[in-house]
């Protein structure tokens, strides 16, 4: 007699998939349990077979509450039990975050990102000037260092200086010779000298075995 296999379309709903269909089983079970004492009891029991299975899960907050509730939701919310916490109501459970509200100002030089308008916009608030002008070096290496990791450009002081006047709005001004950039060495030019140096010696290399073998 040929088996029938049974697949996962037409088996009931998990409604945790993470714990597997021995798990919802297991939850079925208890469910249709007609002994609410019984049913409780075993309920007390998976639970803590849940914590056994991920013990990690003690550093959250509140842990044993999530897991009554994860236990409730797996039950598809039947399951009737004398627990140390209420019910959750599905409503609760299934209502989707509230929508977060996409930016929409737009930025002038995108390769700087939108952080560094924060930044400037903090400078321009800042009463003392040796803080402030220190600040200012700061956001301007980092320009000086962020064009020319995105867009591969050298910017000089003169156009720092200009793109700084106009992120704040003219109330930066600055003079070019008084900005101190720090530019990061450019390990991304160094490591390629390196690998394309290693793979001429190896093909050096090479050549001359084969020209030792032919002889």
């Amino acid at each position: 007699m040929q088996e029938q296999l049974e697949y996962n379309t037409l088996r009931p709903q998990l409604y945790l998939s993470e714990y597997g269909r021995c798990f919802q089983k297991m939850v079925d079970k208890i469910t249709l349990t007609e002994d609410k004492d019984l049913r409780s009891k075993l309920a007390i029991s998976l639970m803590n077979v849940m914590v056994n299975l991920n013990p990690s899960i003690k550093e959250l907050d509140n842990y044993q509450q999530k897991l009554w509730d994860q236990i409730h939701i797996i039950s598809g919310f039947k399951l009737d039990i004398d627990g140390p916490f209420p019910k959750p109501e599905p409503e609760f459970i299934n209502q989707k975050p509230e929508q977060i509200p996409y930016n929409n100002v737009r930025i002038k030089f995108r390769f700087y990102g939108r952080n560094l308008q924060y930044m400037v916009d903090r400078a321009t608030k800042i009463e003392n000037e040796d803080i402030k002008q220190s600040f200012i070096n700061m956001i301007a290496s980092f320009m000086s260092n962020s064009s020319r990791n995105w867009n591969n450009e050298y910017l000089t002081p003169d156009v720092i200086a200009e793109h700084l006047k106009t992120l704040s709005k003219d109330k930066l001004h600055l003079q070019s010779e008084n900005l101190s950039i720090h530019v990061e060495k450019d390990y991304k030019k160094i490591k390629a000298f390196y690998k394309q140096n290693k793979k001429f010696k190896n093909k050096n290399n090479r050549n001359h075995k084969n020209n030792k073998d032919r002889f």
